[in-house]
Order: structure tokens, then C-alpha cells, then sequence
């Protein structure tokens, strides 16, 4: 009988650790997403930056912002190109290594939602739309981590935490997501 009871503490104590590593499997699921995205961006054969400016004016005809926005950014192709590459290089190196993981969030929202906005006549197209692009998704993906405490395990923020190296605790707070 005892033999019963010990085997269930051992599965209840590995469930609560998969429950307790289940936003930093999350996070690190999104930030291999951004890796492959960086890998797309950065690869010559795809030639993002070459193509960005005409990719920026197709969007001109369904874009919330209309055609002044892809206009905008079709004029300033190569300087969005690099902002995209950027954030999306953080993205993945935030994410991967839950570094700054609270404001990785905050930036994969903000993105998202700037993309979903850019692109949203030409996913939410009903008829002939095929679904709704991945940026709903990616939004509450980032919901999740930031309720579910991502960055507390697993990461350099949690190493910043647990050793008291961070020199300034309320940015530090802000940024990353400290045990409480």
C-alpha cells in the first residue's frame, strides 16, 4: 500500500513540474518560431529586403491603414526591412534564452498587432479567405506567457533573480518576470 501511495507523490511531483515548466516549454516553442523566421529573413535566396518594398505596396488595397501606410513604408522599404529583422532577431534570442522575458512579450504583441493590422483585408478576407494568419495566435501565445509567469525557469532571468545580480530590481522587475 505504501508502494501505491509513493508512486502517486512521485507522479503528482513530476505533473507539477510539467505544469510549472509548461510556459517556458511554450516560450521556447515561440522563440524557435522567431529563429526560423530570422533564418527566413536573413537567407539571400528569400531576398527579403530585395522584395520589401513591393511585398509593403501589396498589402496597399486590404490594409487598415490603407494605401498611405504601404506607400509609407514601400518609400522606407530597407529601414522597415532592418526594423523587422531586428525585432524579430530579438524575438528569438529573448525568447529562446528568456532573457528580458516579460518585455518580449510586451514586444511580440505590440508586432503582431502591427502586422495583424497591416495584413488584415488580406487574412480576414471572407469569401476566398483561407484563415486568419498566424498573428491572433502569436498574440495570445504571449497572453499566456506573460499570466502563466514564463521566464521564471529556465532562463537568464530566473539566473539574474536567483543570484541577486540584477542592479536595478524595478526596471528588472518590469522586463523580466521574477519569482514572487
Amino acid at each position: 500500500m505504501n508502494e501505491s501511495r509513493g508512486s502517486s507523490v512521485v507522479r503528482s511531483t513530476a505533473g507539477g513540474r510539467l505544469r510549472a515548466l509548461s510556459p517556458e516549454i511554450l516560450r521556447i516553442g515561440i522563440g524557435v518560431v522567431w529563429l526560423l523566421n530570422l533564418v527566413f529573413v536573413l537567407d539571400p535566396s528569400n531576398q527579403f529586403f530585395g522584395t520589401f518594398s513591393s511585398t509593403a505596396l501589396s498589402f496597399a488595397p486590404t490594409s487598415l491603414g490603407g494605401p498611405g501606410v504601404a506607400d509609407f513604408v514601400a518609400a522606407h522599404a530597407l529601414l522597415f526591412a532592418w526594423l523587422i529583422a531586428i525585432v524579430t532577431a530579438y524575438l528569438a534570442v529573448a525568447l529562446l534564452v528568456g532573457f528580458t522575458t516579460r518585455f518580449a512579450c510586451l514586444v511580440g504583441i505590440l508586432f503582431s498587432v502591427v502586422l495583424l493590422v497591416t495584413q488584415v483585408g488580406s487574412t480576414f478576407a471572407i469569401p476566398n479567405g483561407t484563415d486568419v494568419g498566424p498573428h491572433p495566435l502569436y498574440i495570445l501565445i504571449y497572453v499566456v506567457l506573460v499570466v502563466g509567469g514564463a521566464g521564471r525557469a529556465l532562463s537568464v532571468d530566473h539566473w539574474i533573480w536567483s543570484t541577486h545580480r540584477a542592479r536595478l530590481p524595478r526596471l528588472a522587475r518590469f522586463v523580466a518576470s521574477p519569482e514572487h
